[in-house]
C-alpha cells in the first residue's frame, strides 16, 4: 500500500524499508461531546529509499486504501482494548437487512444509543433532505429528479447531512478524568440504564466476554467459520473466478474473538447441527480450476 516513487515518470516503486514517519494525537472524545476513541495520524510526504535517500510517497495508491486501513485501524484497537480488559465482541443489528456491526458484549443498547446522537441527528437531517429531493420542482412545476432516491443520490445527500449536523470544536479541552466523570454522570440522568450497571460496567462486560468464550469453545467449528467469513467477502462471478466485492469491515469484526463469537451466535440461537452446506459459489460443482 505504501510505496516511494522514483525514476523517469515515476515508474520504479519500492517499499520504504523504515516504514512512515508520522506523527500521531490521540482523543477521547468526539465533536458532540460523547465518548469516541480515535486516533489522528499526521503522515510524511516522504520516505526513505533502500539506498539511503528519501523520495515522495505514492499518495494516490495510499488514498485507494483508506477505507482499509481505517477498518484495520479500528480492528486493531478493538483487539487491544479486549485483549487488555478481558473482554469480547459481538454481532449486533443496527438496520434490519444489512450486515451487522460488532459492540463490545456486555454494554446495554440503550447505552450505545446514548453515544450515537451524532447518528441520530444525521439520520433525521437526511429524512429531511430526502423529502426535499423527491418533492423539489423546476420553474414550471416539473419534478427535477426521480420520484426515488439512487443509492448514489443517498450517498451524496448523507454526507450533506454530516456537515449540516456537524458541530463546531470544544474551545476548552478537559482532560480524560474530567471526561469520565461527565460522561458517567450525564449516562446516568439520560441514558435510561441502571445507575448500578454504569458504575460497574467493566464487570458486566467481563462476564459477557467470559460466556462467549465458553459457549464458543463448545459450539464453534473453525474450518466453517472460516468458510463462513471468506463467503462473505468473496463471490464467484460467470467467468468462475473469485473476485472482492464491496464491504463495510466494522471495528473487530474479522478479529478472532469476534468471528467465533458471531459463528457460534448464530449456531447457539438456530441450535441447527449439522451446520447448514456452504453458499453455492463454494461448492465443488460450481468451483472451477
Amino acid at each position: 500500500m505504501v510505496v516511494i516513487r522514483y525514476g523517469t515518470d515515476g515508474i520504479c516503486r519500492a517499499r520504504p524499508p523504515g516504514g512512515l514517519v508520522a506523527a500521531r494525537f490521540r482523543h477521547y472524545e468526539a465533536r458532540s461531546g460523547m465518548p469516541l476513541l480515535h486516533d489522528h495520524l499526521l503522515l510524511s510526504v516522504k520516505g526513505q529509499r533502500l539506498d539511503g535517500t528519501w523520495g515522495s510517497i505514492h499518495t494516490t495508491a495510499l488514498h485507494e486504501n483508506t477505507v482499509a486501513a481505517s477498518a484495520l485501524y479500528k480492528e486493531l484497537v478493538a483487539a487491544e482494548v479486549c485483549e487488555e480488559l478481558g473482554l469480547a465482541t459481538e454481532p449486533r443489528t443496527v438496520t434490519p437487512g444489512r450486515r451487522p456491526v460488532m459492540e463490545i458484549a456486555g454494554v446495554p443498547h440503550e447505552l450505545i444509543r446514548w453515544t450515537a446522537r451524532r447518528s441520530n441527528q444525521i439520520a433525521t437531517c437526511l429524512a429531511e433532505l430526502e423529502h426535499e429531493y423527491v418533492t423539489a420542482v423546476d420553474d414550471i412545476g416539473e419534478p427535477k429528479f426521480l420520484p426515488v432516491v439512487s443509492k448514489r443520490a443517498r450517498a451524496k445527500l448523507e454526507r450533506i447531512a454530516a456537515r449540516k449536523t456537524r458541530p463546531p470544536k470544544k474551545e476548552k479541552a478537559r482532560s480524560l478524568a474530567q471526561l469520565r466523570a461527565d460522561w458517567k454522570q450525564s449516562a446516568i440522568l439520560t441514558s435510561g440504564v441502571a445507575a448500578s450497571v454504569i458504575h460497574y460496567l467493566l464487570e458486566h462486560a467481563r462476564a459477557a466476554a467470559a460466556a462467549i468464550r465458553a459457549r464458543v469453545a463448545a459450539v464453534v467449528d473453525v474450518a466453517l467459520a472460516a468458510a463462513d467469513v471468506a463467503a462473505t467477502v468473496f463471490v464467484m462471478n460467470e467467468g468462475g473466478r473469485f473476485t472482492a466485492v464491496t464491504c463495510s469491515p466494522r471495528p473487530a469484526d474479522t478479529s478472532p474473538w469476534s468471528s467465533a463469537a458471531a459463528a457460534a451466535s448464530r449456531a447457539w440461537t438456530t441450535r441447527s447441527w449439522p451446520p447448514p452446506s456452504p453458499p453455492t459459489a463454494w461448492t465443488s460443482a460450481s468451483r472451477r480450476p
